[in-house]
């Protein structure tokens, strides 16, 4: 029996080219990562995007090349680490750029200790914002530490005498 009439699609199956980059957000503490996907032939309508529970994000197209033939891509991207309620997306002249808001600050004050007299003040500093960091908001950064340090001392000699 022949396939009369009847044609299959061929599909050109790619893997997008992807660029991901570090921005800074309004203040200090926001860190945001943006992940441009390069789709060159593709329009926004052939773009879908889910988002599912296991913090995955899904990504497909399927642009038609010409006869029966489709070029398509899926792409999955881990957005566990991001805040889900803030990402943002944006197609245009080819790319579909993503805003994913981080969702530790790259600046964190932890307090440790078992005793409500023994406690200790870390401040940890995120290997992405020191890197980034100019010497001059590094040297802020560590003068408000040691403001802190100090006044936290104070506060424990007081409690003594």
């Amino acid at each position: 029996m022949k396939n009369e009439g009847r044609s299959e699609s061929l599909y050109d199956d790619f893997e997008p080219y992807c660029e991901w980059k570090k921005q800074n957000g309004a203040s200090i503490l926001d860190e945001v990562d943006i992940l441009e996907i390069h789709l060159q032939g593709f329009k926004k309508e052939d773009v879908k995007s889910e988002m599912r529970k296991d913090g995955m994000l899904y990504i497909s197209g399927e642009h038609p090349m010409g006869k029966n033939q489709i070029k398509r891509f899926n792409k999955k991207i881990d957005v566990s680490k991001y805040e889900i309620k803030g990402i943002e997306a944006q197609f245009e002249g080819g790319k579909l750029q993503l805003r994913l808001p981080c969702t530790y600050p790259p600046i964190t004050f932890l307090t440790i200790g078992k005793y409500p007299n023994y406690k200790a003040l870390i401040l940890r500093l995120s290997h992405k914002f020191v890197k980034g960091t100019t010497s001059s908001a590094m040297a802020l950064a560590l003068l408000l530490l040691l403001g802190v340090f100090m006044y936290k001392y104070l506060e424990c000699i007081s409690i003594q005498n």
